[in-house]
């Protein structure tokens, strides 16, 4: 079976590197796999990543069946999910595992039990070693009858070194996706992968937009230590930001004690807006909820946002700037004005029948157009569970 080993190099060394990501490797490699006349019912790969919320991604492959990706949360090398598995054995070895599933004695590793339960008869587990030290790994099961025989398995494991090689390339693309994603957002992310880094680059996209800002940071700051802060703004954030992805909305920006996040309003202007209004509506209620947090004030404008590559030499920063991010600053910081958790300039509000009302008319600092404010349409309970910000 010679062949397979070289017919599955040469498509890992061609049209396996054009692939999107570790997901379509593993399809495209099993596929062909199958075709080649291994009998496999069963792959997956392991990669660690550097994701905020996840520290491995698991994905597994059946025939005929969609890819299952599985992420591992950060800290589970310290738990027995890992400990005493698989993973963790050859990572630590730098070796391929095999072990047979059709006979009835015990075995070594929990997953090993479940895989048998499935019906699989031979399993084999191999490290891909990275350049960077971050080894995952990759495995093959069948459940055909005897397993796989002596030639597959030697296929298999010299087939790993060419893996290895195709996927560290494809893991460490997804690992810098995350990694921007994580720091400027998912579409800034995009842009700068496809090239977008030069200095002076900008994107201008029309967005409804929400800003928020937390009330009486300044004397907390004074009054608290980091680590206090730390756990203050990030149980803060925690509260907004699922709130703003549960609409579709991204956040573009962390500013100290708030966030600009945008909703892209190139297509249905109107239901963008929409969605930022929900989207603000649930992120104060869910401040409201969470004991200790101080309140926070939320401003909603639509209008054009420009962010792209601002700074100088090798240090670049991915920001937003324009007038209508100004107008957005200037009607959040009205919010202590008016006594009020959120505000909304006429171009957000006008014509969506939303409950807000207009409450005045007034001229913002550096802004030449004057701006209606609207502020919630509220029932006297409702009110009371919101925060109310005094003047």
């Amino acid at each position: 079976m010679r062949h397979l080993r070289e017919r599955a190099a040469a498509w890992l060394a061609g049209p396996g590197r054009g692939l999107a990501d570790t997901g379509a490797l593993l399809t495209g490699l099993s596929e062909l796999l199958c075709d080649l006349g291994l009998p496999l019912d069963r792959a997956t790969t392991h990669a660690p990543t550097l994701h905020p919320s996840y520290r491995w991604v698991m994905r597994v492959w059946r025939p005929g069946g969609e890819m299952l990706t599985l992420r591992r949360p950060h800290g589970i090398e310290t738990t027995p999910t890992f400990h005493g598995n698989t993973v963790e054995h050859v990572v630590a070895a730098g070796a391929p595992y095999r072990v047979r599933l059709d006979g009835s004695g015990p075995l070594p590793f929990p997953v090993l039990d479940a895989l048998r339960a499935e019906g699989l008869t031979d399993y084999l587990i191999v490290p891909l070693p990275a350049s960077s030290g971050r080894t995952g790994a990759a495995s093959w099961a069948t459940a055909q009858p005897g397993g796989f025989d002596a030639g597959e398995i030697a296929d298999l494991i010299a087939l790993g070194a060419s893996l290895s090689l195709v996927f560290e390339l494809k893991a460490c693309e997804s690992m810098l996706g995350d990694v921007l994603a994580a720091y400027v957002g998912r579409d800034p992310a995009r842009r700068i992968i496809a090239g977008g880094v030069r200095l002076g680059d900008v994107r201008v996209m029309r967005s409804a937009m929400l800003l928020t800002d937390m009330r009486g940071f300044g004397a907390l700051s004074d009054a608290s230590g980091p680590a206090d802060l730390v756990a203050l703004l990030n149980a803060m954030f925690a509260a907004i930001v699922p709130a703003v992805q549960a609409e579709g909305g991204e956040v573009l920006k962390y500013i100290g004690d708030g966030l600009l996040a945008v909703f892209d309003a190139s297509g249905d202007e109107a239901e963008a807006r929409r969605r930022a209004f929900r989207a603000a509506q649930a992120a104060l209620a869910a401040v409201a909820r969470t004991p200790d947090l101080p309140p926070v004030g939320a401003a909603l404008h639509a209008g054009e946002v420009a962010y792209g590559n601002i700074g100088a030499g090798d240090r670049l920063d991915f920001t937003a700037i324009g007038r209508d991010v100004n107008v957005l600053a200037r009607v959040e910081a009205l919010c202590r004005t008016y006594g009020t958790p959120l505000l909304a300039t006429g171009d957000f509000a006008q014509g969506l029948g939303l409950p807000l009302e207009p409450i005045d008319t007034v001229t913002l600092r550096g802004i030449g157009e004057p701006q209606t404010l609207y502020a919630l349409t509220l029932e006297e309970d409702d009110r009371a569970r919101l925060p109310r910000l005094t003047r």
